[in-house]
């Protein structure tokens, strides 16, 4: 590994979240994926679904369809598939007890109020629902993980659904176009759905439109970054920015702090104590965030 990144782990050692720790020595000393596991299932509740921080700006403990989302990451990462507990509760949650509106997920819940939280994530009923973010995604994770028939049903359902609407208006919201972008990457095939080319190629338009091209903001302020929509080479679309990509990850090394980690380019003014943790919380995760994405693109060494 890169000497630059000697500080680096020892910050995550230090400071890191357990599972961020976990993550980092399966993921790049070759441990067992057991202990991630093991410290994933604690951010799992009884219902399926996931909570107690794993998306370090809410801390509300309770299941949300958007923190279970988050869990996909590490879910891909030990290449847990249906046959597992961790994904079959899963499913269950999202298919069987997750809040939704109008057939879409919540993507705030009721009582994130009662935790500390950043302000996006305070719920009212009338901005509960964030278009397709993130119901698209775990549309495609339904479909790729399915374990009954009906569950890729209504699956399916749901991703027509999201490429009508799409084409019919287009989302320039980059967490938006981020989730149409998972659910092709899940679906990997999808010729059973209507007007999927013109879909396709719109979703590469708003892309475009949206991607930040001066990379002097990248990692100064809050922006559209090519690694947000193509953080792994050879998924769907890289091909076309796959020199925008390849630069941001050129410069990944050299955005290194003075703590010799990343900084966080967001802030909220709410819970100043639990702020303090949740930066460090998003810092530990930057870390294994960066660091795959450096090894994606053969620059971890």
């Amino acid at each position: 590994m890169n000497v630059k990144l000697e500080n680096t782990i020892a910050w995550l050692y230090r400071n890191g979240r357990p599972l961020d720790v976990a993550r980092y020595q399966y993921l790049f000393l070759n441990k067992d994926q057991i202990l991630v596991e093991e410290i994933l299932k604690s951010y799992q509740n009884a219902d399926g679904g996931f909570g107690h921080g794993l998306e370090p700006d809410s801390q509300n403990p309770f299941s949300s369809p958007i923190t279970t989302w988050m869990a996909f990451e590490v879910i891909d990462e030990l290449g847990l598939d249906n046959n597992h507990e961790i994904v079959q509760k899963t499913i269950k949650y999202l298919t069987e007890v997750a809040p939704k509106r109008d057939g879409l997920y919540l993507s705030t819940i009721p009582t994130n109020n009662i935790y500390p939280h950043a302000p996006w994530w305070t719920y009212s009923p009338e901005g509960s629902v964030w278009g397709y973010n993130p119901s698209i995604a775990i549309a495609g994770f339904i479909y790729k993980h399915h374990i009954t028939k009906e569950q890729k049903s209504q699956a399916a359902e749901l991703i027509q659904r999201g490429i009508n609407d799409f084409l019919k208006d287009p989302s320039d919201n980059m967490h938006e176009i981020r989730a149409f972008l998972d659910m092709v990457n899940y679906v990997k095939n999808l010729t059973n759905f209507d007007n999927h080319e013109k879909f396709l190629n719109k979703l590469l338009e708003q892309v475009e439109h949206t991607l930040e091209k001066n990379p002097d903001l990248w990692f100064k302020a809050y922006c559209t970054r090519p690694l947000q929509y193509f953080d792994k080479p050879n998924t769907f679309g890289y091909d076309k920015f796959e020199d925008l990509a390849k630069l941001e990850a050129s410069m990944i090394l050299s955005s290194l702090n003075r703590d010799s980690i990343w900084d966080v380019t967001w802030d909220w003014d709410q819970y100043p104590e639990a702020k303090v943790l949740a930066i460090r919380d998003w810092q530990s995760s930057l870390i294994i965030g960066y660091l795959k994405i450096l090894n994606n693109y053969d620059l971890l060494n």
